[in-house]
């Protein structure tokens, strides 16, 4: 993996601890849990936009370097659960991860990931 395809600044956030709101216990805000460098593929060749119900979510793929912590077969490591944000920074744009992929022996992580629109 060469350095200089690593162009993108990702931060991984993971749901704050419980809160209680007066009636439940409900999600904590987003905690910054990992900020890495990444290369952004796109859509992971497949068709982008299938139908106009579809046209506001769209695939993609960000490779990052593999890393003990981040290895998603380690305790604690990155999971479906976790949410992705590009440029990492407060607005940034959102994404919500639906797979996390290993290349390699201990060479990169893929995350698929789709774009959350609000």
């Amino acid at each position: 993996m060469k350095p200089s395809r690593l162009d993108k600044r990702i931060q991984i956030e993971r749901s704050g601890p419980l809160v209680h709101n007066g009636t439940q216990n409900v999600p904590g805000p987003p905690v910054v849990v990992w900020k890495r460098s990444a290369q952004f593929i796109g859509s992971p060749g497949r068709e982008r936009y299938a139908n106009a119900e579809t046209a506001a979510a769209m695939p993609a793929l960000f490779r990052i370097r593999w890393d003990s912590k981040i290895d998603p077969d380690a305790v604690g490591g990155l999971s479906v659960e976790d949410r992705l944000r590009c440029p990492a920074r407060p607005d940034g744009q959102l994404w919500e991860i639906v797979s996390v992929v290993p290349v390699g022996r201990q060479d990169a992580i893929d995350i698929g990931v789709v774009r959350i629109v609000r």
